[in-house]
C-alpha cells in the first residue's frame, strides 16, 4: 500500500499517543493494538515503524486506507470510541493530499463532526463524494 494510495482510496497514518504512560508500557501497548485490531476489522490496515528523528527508537504506525464513504465512517466511530475511553488519549493523523502532507491531532475530548472536516473534505475530493453535512454528526 503506497503512502498516497491509489485512485479512490484515501491512505492515512495513525499514530496514537498518550502522555500517561511510557510508549514501551505494556498497557499502553495493549490500548494501542486494541485499536489497531478494531480498525482492522473495518479497512485496509498494515502496520508499520517509522523512525523518530533525533532518536533510535521508532513510532509504530498503522496506515489505513479509506476506499469508501462506509469505511471512512467505520473507521471514524473506532478512533472515536477509542478516543472516548480516556481523555489522555490522542491520535496524529497525516496524510497526503496532492503532493502536500496533510496533519490533524483528534484527541478525547469531544470528537465531533468539525474534527474530522479536514479528513472528510479529503475523502470526499479522493471518492468523488459530499463530505459530511455541517450539522450532521458520524453514527
Amino acid at each position: 500500500m503506497s503512502e498516497s494510495g491509489s485512485h479512490g482510496t484515501l491512505v492515512l497514518s495513525v499514530e496514537p499517543r498518550n502522555d500517561g504512560y511510557d510508549p514501551d508500557d505494556d498497557r499502553w501497548r495493549r490500548q494501542v493494538s486494541g485499536l489497531y485490531s478494531e480498525l482492522d476489522a473495518v479497512a485496509d490496515v498494515e502496520r508499520t515503524s517509522r523512525a523518530v528523528p533525533g532518536t533510535r527508537g521508532a513510532v509504530e504506525q498503522v496506515i489505513v486506507a479509506l476506499s469508501s464513504a462506509g469505511v471512512f465512517s467505520a473507521a471514524v466511530e473506532c478512533l472515536r470510541s477509542w478516543l472516548g475511553r480516556d481523555r489522555g488519549r490522542r491520535v496524529d493523523i497525516r496524510w497526503n493530499e496532492d503532493g502536500v502532507e496533510r496533519f490533524v491531532t483528534l484527541t478525547g475530548e469531544g470528537v465531533d463532526v468539525e474534527t474530522f472536516r479536514e479528513i472528510s473534505r479529503a475523502v470526499s475530493r479522493r471518492l468523488g463524494g459530499p463530505e459530511w453535512a455541517a450539522d450532521t454528526e458520524p453514527s
